[in-house]
C-alpha cells in the first residue's frame, strides 16, 4: 500500500472516530477556494474542525467513495451510498452523498447509530406523564398516531421509542421506512425503493395484506399514503407515522389539504404529537441569565419564587457551543368525542380550533421550552431558536 494511501486512510478513520466520540449525527466536507473545511453537526449546530490538506483532497473523496461503494470515477452527478465502520465494541452505520460544487465534491456522512438505550421515551425528554400517555395509544387495537414537526425534530427517535415498547411477540409490527435507520430483532422491516416503484404507497397497501396490528409508516409524504395509512387506521390497525409540519394544530390544515375527507381525519386520529430539539446547557460553563421585567412577566417567575434563568457560554467541555445534548419538548393533543365532532365541522378554521384547543389547556410548543429554561435545563434563546 502506498505511503499516501495509508495516510488517507488513517485520515477518514480518525476523523469518523472524532465525529462518533462527539456525538455528531453527520461530517460535512466542503471543498473551498484555498482549503478543505471539515464541519461536524453536534446537537443540531455546526461546529468547524480541523480542515483537511489540500493535497489530501482527492484521495479523502475517493475513499470515502470506495467505502460506500459510490463510482469514483463520476465527479459530476450526485451519488448516494452507505457503509459500516467498526468503532470500539460496536459499529456505526453511514449513509453519504456526494454532491458536486464549484470548487469540487461535497461529501456529507449521516452516522446512525445503534444504541438500544437510546429508544427510551424517558431519555429523550418525555415526562413519566407524557409517556404513559403515549404507550396507551400504542397498546390500543386500532387509531392513527401521528408524531409531527420539521427535519431534525426527532420524529424518528420517537417512532422508534413507542414501536419499542409494543410487545412485538404478540403483535404482528410491519414498517415501511426510508431508510431504515435501528433494527428490532422482532419487527418486520422494509424500506421503500423509489428506481424500482416500491413506494410508500404501493408498500402500505401490500402491508395490509400481511395480516398486520400494528404498521409503522416512516413518514406520509403524500396524499395516496396518508389517505391508505389513515383507512387503515379505521379498519382495525395501530398506525404509527410522521408528517413535516410546524404545529400539532397545523397539522390538520395540511392533513385537509393534502385531500383527507375531515371525517376520516377526525375518526382515524387518536392523538397527534408536535415536537422540538432543543439543546441543553452545558452544565460545566452555564451561567445566571437577568431577563428584563417584561420576560420574567411573560415566564410568570414572580409567581414562581426563586426560580432562575441560566445563559449559554462556552468552554472545553461542550467545544466552546455552552451546550452539550439535547432533549425534546412536546404538545401533544389527544383526539377524543368532542374534538371528533369540532374536526368534522366543514366550517371550521384554524383560529376557531385554536381557541377551542386553548380552552383545553392547550399553551403551545414554547410554553414547553419556557419549563425546561425555569429549570436551568436549556436557555430562553435555544426555545426561541427552535420555536
Amino acid at each position: 500500500m502506498a505511503k499516501k494511501d495509508a495516510k488517507t486512510i488513517q485520515l477518514v478513520d480518525r476523523i469518523l472516530e472524532r465525529a462518533i466520540a462527539d456525538g455528531s449525527s453527520d461530517v460535512h466536507i466542503e471543498p473551498r477556494k484555498d482549503q478543505i473545511r471539515v464541519r461536524f453537526r453536534v446537537d443540531g449546530v455546526l461546529v468547524g474542525r480541523p480542515p483537511i490538506p489540500t493535497d489530501l483532497t482527492n484521495s479523502v473523496i475517493s475513499r470515502i467513495k470506495v467505502m460506500a461503494q459510490i463510482d469514483i470515477a463520476e465527479r459530476r452527478m450526485p451519488q448516494d451510498g452507505a457503509f459500516r465502520f467498526d468503532f470500539e465494541d460496536g459499529y456505526v452505520d453511514v449513509r453519504v452523498s456526494t454532491f458536486p460544487t464549484e470548487y469540487g465534491q461535497k461529501v456529507v456522512m449521516r452516522l446512525l447509530r445503534r444504541d438500544p438505550s437510546s429508544l427510551d421515551l424517558g431519555r429523550l425528554g418525555f415526562s413519566p406523564r407524557l409517556a404513559a400517555r403515549m404507550r396507551e395509544y400504542t397498546a390500543q387495537s386500532l387509531g392513527m398516531v401521528l408524531i409531527t414537526g420539521p427535519t431534525g425534530s426527532g420524529k424518528t427517535s420517537t417512532l422508534y421509542a413507542l414501536l419499542n415498547d409494543i410487545d412485538a411477540t404478540a403483535r404482528n409490527i410491519v414498517t415501511l421506512e426510508d431508510p431504515i435507520e435501528y433494527r428490532f430483532p422482532d419487527v418486520i422491516q422494509s424500506q421503500v425503493h423509489h428506481k424500482i416503484g416500491f413506494t410508500f404507497a404501493k408498500g402500505l397497501r401490500a402491508i395490509l395484506r400481511q395480516d398486520p396490528d400494528v404498521i409503522l409508516v416512516g413518514e406520509m409524504r403524500d396524499g395516496e399514503t396518508a389517505d391508505i395509512a389513515f383507512k387503515a387506521a379505521l379498519t382495525g390497525h395501530m398506525v404509527l407515522s410522521s408528517l413535516h409540519t410546524n404545529s400539532a394544530m397545523e397539522t390538520f390544515v395540511r392533513l385537509f389539504d393534502m385531500g383527507l375527507e375531515r371525517y376520516v381525519v377526525a375518526s382515524a386520529l387518536n392523538a397527534l404529537l408536535s415536537q422540538r430539539l432543543v439543546r441543553k446547557l452545558c452544565a460545566y460553563c452555564r451561567a445566571p441569565d437577568h431577563p428584563d421585567e417584561k420576560l420574567r412577566s411573560e415566564l410568570d417567575l414572580h409567581a414562581e419564587g426563586p426560580a432562575e434563568l441560566y445563559k449559554s457560554v462556552g468552554c472545553p467541555k461542550c467545544f466552546g457551543t455552552g451546550f452539550r445534548g439535547r432533549m425534546g419538548i412536546f404538545e401533544l393533543i389527544e383526539v377524543d368525542d368532542q374534538l371528533n365532532d369540532i374536526v368534522k365541522s366543514d366550517s371550521l378554521t384554524y383560529v376557531e380550533l385554536r381557541k377551542f384547543l386553548e380552552t383545553r389547556g392547550y399553551h403551545g410548543l414554547r410554553n414547553a421550552g419556557y419549563a425546561l429554561a425555569k429549570k436551568g435545563l436549556t436557555s430562553i434563546d435555544e426555545v426561541y431558536r427552535v420555536t
